[in-house]
């Protein structure tokens, strides 16, 4: 056996010819206590049962294989191995045969259930992905139904083999006859962050991962560019607004984050503000402090009434394009000003020197008062700046600061996502289903699924949850739950998403995020349900998103319902567009659509089956 047997990051390992001399018993003790480090949990008679049948059924095609080829006696096996900073999820059993890798996961049915082949597909996604010791070889998935009758198939990429079909697979695999196992269990495994895990490392000093994807994406320049912007400004009692844009997942806020914790090591304390309550609250939550992130509306009220001045001199705010215009300014709060005009004021007032930083995200403009967009921070600088300001901002953004000291760089766009790879292309299948081109949705959904990001749809609302329940069974770390518009308030309810006000107010983001399935007030229960408003700029792995009757497809393109009272909108359909975009480009993993089971939804369901959301099946074979 390989390794220590103090916390290791498995539970057994050692080439074939090892496992093949290891009786059934010796094998079990280290998977027992490898549980109990990682979860400080005793293994359950199923647990013990489960490992207890697939070291069998392993046995039994290992030894068969190896006696036609005795190569295999080299490869390298490895029992439930701990997948870092994923909450505990590990793959049953991982083959290595020095050019080939193959995650197996078994269960105990003779089902195949569309969760567990999701669920193969992405173990087998991660160690292509993020394991430095499988980038170079080819990575297979296997789910293996121990009580499977039905044939061996393929299903989306993950091979579903009966047990004893198990031995014919192992035979046609490629390998060498020695493979350094040791070598291969301790690989650098470096997944992204979620932004959650990302801000608790940076703020605990720990820096992040340097994950090859997420320092391939820009998101490093762009600190470091927005560094340099701050450093001049200090030097030469400057003043800089900056932007730094990027689509739905590009890492702006964990930019955002990164800039203030840095420039608060060289120039004192520097403030992330955010009009996102929720953002707010859950950021300050995985924090345990409210040193560094605030909320934007408290922020520019306090001083702009008070006259006070703020004590630091870099303040980064979230989505700059989203800012309260004059109109709305004076409906909500009075004042005959926007929020960049006051942000702009601010800025002035600070002693020496400031540097602004505004992130922007693309279509995300979904409260009221939000629709004027980035034109109005050129109108702010021209209308209150008394000061010289220097203007940062990416090429495609330099036509709204005409006139002024406009410098622009690529490094502020930021157009790849990080949330996963499989999620590489969701934003780009939002906005062709959004802008009603279901025929290219189609086409690119093909390529996100084949990046095993599934895309489901449903009319049954206990389907889903039991999808989404059994996908993340065990990961206590995986994060889900309700996500539905604003304006579903008075139809949704009466199919169990309670999205009314007075629900989706008494959510505490904090809990709701950062808990745990079982934990109070997790959005992992199903509880409660979390609006546009409520997810906008937060992530998870696998939002359930109920589609309501305030967007429907009229068969021709999509149909917003008309705003009623209140404030009125220049442009409330494009906000209600806007709105479903934040809810489709939540997902880490893929995402799961609910639409009620009525009539008056049919036409929306066939729109996105159309655009290349399939059908949510439960089972997809049953033992014979």
């Amino acid at each position: 056996m390989v390794g220590d047997a103090k916390r290791r990051q498995y539970g057994w390992a050692g080439t074939v010819k090892d496992f093949l001399g290891t009786p059934a018993e010796q094998l079990l003790s280290p998977l027992e206590e490898h549980l109990f480090g990682l979860l400080k949990l005793h293994a359950a008679a199923t647990q013990v049962s489960a490992w207890t049948e697939e070291v069998a059924i392993l046995h039994m095609a290992l030894r068969d294989a190896a006696r036609v080829r005795m190569d295999l006696l080299g490869w390298g096996i490895v029992f439930e191995y701990e997948l870092l900073l994923e909450g505990g999820r590990r793959p049953d059993v991982v083959l290595i045969t020095g050019s080939d890798v193959v995650s197996i996961e078994f269960k105990s049915t003779g089902h195949i259930n569309v969760a567990d082949v999701d669920q193969s597909a992405a173990y087998a996604r991660d160690l292509a992905e993020y394991h430095s010791g499988t980038h170079d070889l080819n990575v297979h998935a296997l789910l293996v139904p121990t009580t499977l009758k039905s044939p061996s198939t393929s299903i989306d990429g993950v091979e579903v083999i009966k047990p004893n079909d198990l031995t014919d697979f192992l035979l046609r695999l490629p390998g060498s006859e020695i493979v350094d196992v040791d070598a291969w269990v301790n690989s650098a495994y470096e997944p992204i962050p979620s932004l959650i895990q990302a801000a608790r490392l940076i703020f605990q000093e720990q820096g992040l991962p340097r994950i090859r994807r997420c320092w391939s994406s820009g998101v490093p320049e762009a600190v470091e560019l927005l560094g340099q912007i701050a450093d001049e400004c200090s030097q030469d009692s400057g003043r800089a607004l900056s932007f730094l844009a990027g689509v739905p997942g590009a890492g702006k806020t964990l930019a955002g984050l990164q800039l203030v914790y840095e420039r608060t090591a060289v120039h004192g304390l520097a403030v992330f503000l955010s009009g996102n309550v929720p953002l707010v609250e859950v950021l300050r939550g995985a924090l345990q402090s409210k040193t560094f992130v605030k909320d934007l509306h408290a922020f520019i009220k306090t001083f702009s009434k008070t006259h006070q001045v703020p004590s630091m001199n870099v303040i980064v705010f979230d989505e700059a394009q989203r800012a309260w215009d004059r109109k709305y300014m004076m409906f909500k709060n009075g004042v005959d000003a926007s929020e960049p005009d006051l942000l702009v004021r601010i800025g002035e007032d600070i002693p020496d020197w400031c540097a602004l930083v505004g992130l922007v995200g693309d279509g995300q403009e979904i409260h009221a008062g939000e629709e004027a967009g980035i034109g109005q921070w050129a109108t702010a600088i021209k209308t209150q700046g008394k000061l010289d300001w220097r203007i940062y901002c990416p090429p495609r953004m330099g036509h709204h600061f005409r006139g002024l000291d406009v410098r622009e760089d690529a490094r502020l766009d930021l157009s790849v996502t990080l949330r996963s790879k499989r999620a590489e292309h969701l934003h780009e299948w939002v906005a062709e289903v959004l802008s009603g081109n279901l025929r290219s949705a189609a086409r690119t959904a093909v390529d996100i699924r084949g990046n095993a990001f599934p895309l489901y749809l449903t009319r049954n609302l206990a389907e889903a949850k039991s999808y989404v329940l059994s996908r993340y069974e065990g990961d206590f770390a995986a994060r889900y739950g309700i996500l539905a518009s604003s304006r579903t308030q008075s139809f949704l309810p009466k199919y169990a998403v309670d999205s009314s006000y007075p629900a989706t107010k008494k959510v505490k983001f904090a809990n709701w995020y950062n808990n745990g399935p079982g934990e109070i007030g997790s959005g992992c229960n199903f509880e409660e349900v979390v609006t546009e408003f409520g997810c906008q700029g937060l992530e998870l792995d696998m939002p359930l998103i109920a589609w309501g009757n305030d967007l429907k497809w009229n068969g021709s393109e999509w149909q917003a319902k008309p705003r009623r009272g209140g404030y009125q909108l220049d442009n409330a359909e494009q906000l209600r567009l806007n709105a479903y975009r934040v809810l489709l480009t939540r997902g880490r993993d893929g995402l799961v659509i609910f639409i009620p089971e009525t009539p008056e939804m049919d036409e929306t369901e066939m729109a996105l089956l159309a655009a290349g959301v399939q059908p949510l099946p439960v089972k997809l074979a049953v033992a014979s």
